[in-house]
């Protein structure tokens, strides 16, 4: 089997999200495809892992360009937060699914810290293509300074009557949050959406206990879909 072909990427734009969480705007070396909730594997071989690390694409496909949005927390993350315009890296196509193929359900999205990447890219695509689909985002996070896309949350529910957002912070008390940590039954006591379907992104052991906790509720496993990220 041949090796899959690998695409350089150009950094052609740095922004903080948050004190450890930057957004990267980058060009590839030639045109790609893609639709909301893909990601890209990054190599860097110098490292010696082969199969390289995947990241999620955080720009919708209508805006035009291509992003990532990258926390400092390990070895491939620490590098490309490193980088700065004009530096690139190598990196895969497009590809993966993590999408509702529906149009008209509800959609419940549960996010924990740098798993909410996804979710941008599909708020917003979702959004343009049905701004009154119900769209409910659960986010956790430890403190309200660690909460990625903040103001553009903000933003999106003053345009969208459609979609709420709720910010769960487990390490600080705030008047507009949730205290603690999510789970299913706060979950659910929140979305009150029939037959709605859940998306879940962040750690493994976030993805896992909250998936067991909607399986115990009743929700079948059709109307959820997961994604869980590894730390290297």
């Amino acid at each position: 089997m041949s090796e899959e072909p690998k695409k350089t990427y150009t950094v052609v734009s740095v922004r903080d999200e948050t004190p450890r969480v930057r957004t990267l705007e980058i060009i590839p070396d030639s045109p790609v495809s893609r639709r909301a909730g893909q990601f890209i594997t990054v190599y860097f071989p110098e490292l010696a892992v082969p199969e390289g690390k995947a990241y999620s694409i955080s720009s919708a496909p209508h805006e035009g360009k291509l992003a990532i949005t990258v926390k400092a927390m390990g070895t491939f993350s620490n590098r490309l937060s490193a980088m700065r315009s004009g530096d690139s890296f190598l990196g895969s196509e497009p590809y993966g699914f993590f999408y509702s193929e529906e149009r008209d359900t509800p959609l419940v999205m549960l996010a924990a810290g740098i798993g909410i990447t996804p979710f941008r890219s599909l708020i917003l695509e979702h959004l343009r293509e049905a701004p009154q689909r119900n769209i409910l985002l659960c986010f956790g996070n430890r403190t309200k300074e660690d909460i990625i896309f903040y103001d553009e949350w903000q933003r999106t529910q003053e345009r969208y009557p459609s979609f709420r957002v709720v910010h769960f912070l487990s390490r600080e008390d705030d008047a507009e949050c949730e205290k603690g940590r999510m789970d299913a039954s706060r979950v659910l006591a929140l979305s009150r959406l029939e037959s709605a379907e859940f998306m879940l992104c962040g750690s493994i052991a976030f993805v896992r206990d909250l998936w067991r906790g909607l399986r115990d509720a009743g929700i079948s496993e059709e109307r959820m879909y997961t994604e869980a990220f590894f730390t290297n």
